[in-house]
């Protein structure tokens, strides 16, 4: 019987900080997408298991929710736990610890597994998938709603294009840099007093390497934002974010 969980050591590097000597919230997604690809790799779901059946795994929705920020030069321990397929959905879990075993982060994601050719969502797995042996449950999970807020009452920031730097292999922005996209937006000294505490994002539609989109932005209260994109008309993505004063989080 292959394990259900799976766990690797990453320590934050300098370049994945930010300038305040602690981790940028996009890199610790970043962690996360690639302790998972790398479990499903070990349970046979490979690139080439993916040609073959003409399927692709799309993210469609996480969250993360900080304990503590990681600093600069930390050691963490990422131990990911994916759950068996239910409603056509995917949830993984992935908690992110620090050097004494203390969670620091908590990451869930919700994927879906398409047909390349008809891009359409499969509520059932091709039989190659039997290797695969999620577990029946994962107890744990982050609230995955969003207060949203209108368009109207949202200022538009500007125009942001997928270029070469932000796409990855899939030839689209890759999941986490639209939270890079949407920590820039905010103003500096907003960063520089706060801790991204709880976020949680919504992938509507990818956007090609050389597309463009249009990001809105919204502070409905105190150190709680919301953003979409849009992209000729349409939202593909909104996200929301919750503050946290920095002295509260250390």
């Amino acid at each position: 019987m292959l394990p259900t969980e799976y766990a690797e050591a990453f320590q934050v590097y300098r370049h994945d900080g930010d300038c305040f000597g602690f981790v940028q919230p996009a890199t610790v997604l970043r962690y996360a997408q690639q302790i998972a690809g790398e479990h499903a790799i070990a349970l046979g779901l490979t690139d080439a298991l993916y040609a073959k059946t003409h399927t692709a795994y799309v993210l469609v929705k996480q969250a993360i929710h900080f304990d503590r920020m990681p600093h600069v030069d930390e050691h963490l321990q990422l131990i990911t736990k994916p759950e068996a397929l239910k409603r056509a959905v995917n949830k993984r879990i992935t908690q992110v610890l620090d050097a004494a075993g203390r969670q620091t982060a908590l990451v869930d994601s919700r994927w879906v597994l398409i047909d390349t050719d008809r891009r359409a969502i499969l509520r059932k797995h091709p039989e190659e998938f039997a290797t695969a042996h999620w577990a029946a449950e994962v107890p744990q999970e982050l609230p995955m709603k969003m207060q949203k807020v209108p368009l109207e009452d949202c200022r538009q920031v500007g125009l942001y294009t997928a270029t070469y730097s932000q796409c990855d292999m899939n030839g689209h922005m890759n999941n986490a840099r639209y939270v890079d996209v949407i920590c820039d937006a905010l103003q500096p000294e907003v960063l520089a007093r706060n801790f991204v505490q709880d976020l949680v994002i919504y992938y509507h539609k990818e956007v090609p390497r050389g597309g463009a989109f249009t990001l809105c932005c919204a502070a409905p209260e105190e150190n709680r934002w919301y953003f979409a994109g849009l992209q000729e008309g349409k939202c593909c993505f909104e996200a929301e974010m919750r503050l946290c004063p920095k002295n509260e989080m250390m």
